[in-house]
C-alpha cells in the first residue's frame, strides 16, 4: 500500500477536461519519487477509483472542475470544501462522482486520512485531445505548483524526495 497516492481524473480526449490526467502524468515523471508515492490515472473517475481510494492512506487528486475562475486558476481544497447542495452552485468534477465515491468509501469501508483536491478552472471541455492555448500557457505553473503540493504531502507523511 503506497503512503501516498497521487490520482488524475479526467478526459484526455476532452480538451481542459483532461488536465488532472496530464498534471498527474508529468509530474511523476519529472523527479525520482520514492516508491511509496504511487501515481495513478484516475480516467474520468466513477466507481472504479473505489479501491484505489480505499487503499490510499494520503491522497493527493488532480482534476479540472468549473469553480467560475479564470482558465488555468487553481485552488487547493478539501473534500469538505466542495459544495454539492444544489447544482447551480456544486464545483463540477464531472458532476462529482469522485466525491461521490470518496463518500462510498467513508460509509461502507474506509477513506484516506487525508485528501487535498488540486483543481484547475478549465476553459473547454469540448472534443479535443489538445489542452486549450489558456492551459497550454499556464502547464508549467500549474505543474511546478503539483509537484511543491506532491513534496510537502510527501513530507507530511514523513517520505524523504
Amino acid at each position: 500500500m503506497a503512503e501516498l497516492t497521487v490520482l488524475g481524473i479526467g478526459n484526455i480526449l476532452m480538451q481542459d477536461e483532461g488536465i488532472g490526467v496530464r498534471l498527474m502524468e508529468a509530474a511523476m515523471v519529472a523527479h525520482d519519487w520514492p516508491e511509496e508515492i504511487e501515481f495513478i490515472d484516475g480516467g474520468a473517475g466513477g466507481l472504479n477509483l473505489l479501491n484505489f481510494i480505499e487503499q490510499a492512506q494520503r491522497m493527493v487528486v488532480i482534476d479540472a472542475a468549473d469553480m467560475g475562475l479564470a482558465p488555468g486558476e487553481h485552488r487547493l481544497i478539501s473534500p469538505e470544501q466542495v459544495r454539492d447542495d444544489t447544482p447551480e452552485h456544486r464545483v463540477s468534477m464531472h458532476d462529482v462522482p469522485f466525491m461521490e465515491t470518496l463518500k462510498l468509501c467513508e460509509q461502507f469501508s474506509r477513506r484516506p486520512d487525508r485528501v487535498r483536491l488540486f483543481v484547475v478552472q478549465p476553459k473547454s471541455i469540448d472534443f479535443g485531445q489538445d489542452l486549450t492555448i489558456e492551459l497550454t500557457a499556464a502547464f508549467d505553473r500549474l505543474l511546478q505548483e503539483t509537484i511543491d503540493l506532491i513534496r510537502s504531502e510527501a513530507g507530511e507523511a514523513s517520505l524523504t524526495v
